[in-house]
């Protein structure tokens, strides 16, 4: 599937998918569309198409999304990402309210749907 047509996958056919970024498109629908926009556009949450730059390693991400902001701020420091960028918005963190695998397999959409990156790289990279 070309990154173009992953891009719509918000509203694509189930079938479209494998299992597991079918999954975490379910879990990024329910619980980070609300801050990250429907297609990643970002709303008070930033913008998704940069995640491969921000995190090019999937480990540094499932770490991010598992401790959000403020366990970040305490556990690792005052910035995130390959870039180093401060953090200025608070996100929270799932480490309680979804699983290791939903947190693997939502990363894993993100890198495939709005980074680009090939799907099974994206799956294998992040554990989904």
């Amino acid at each position: 599937m070309t990154g173009a047509l992953l891009l719509g996958a918000c509203s694509a056919p189930a079938g479209d998918l494998p299992p597991p970024l079918e999954a975490g498109r379910d879990v990024f629908r329910s619980v980070c569309s609300t801050c990250h926009g429907d297609s990643g556009q970002g709303l008070s949450g930033p913008s998704l198409d940069g995640v491969l730059e921000t995190f090019p390693a999937c480990d540094d991400q499932l770490k991010w999304i598992m401790l959000g902001s403020e366990e970040w701020k305490s556990e690792v420091g005052p910035t995130y990402g390959a870039q180093d960028k401060a953090i200025t918005e608070i996100m929270p963190g799932f480490a309680s309210s979804l699983s290791e695998t939903q947190v693997e397999q939502v990363a894993a959409y993100v890198r495939a749907a709005f980074g680009e990156e090939e799907q099974t790289t994206a799956m294998s990279g992040c554990g989904a």
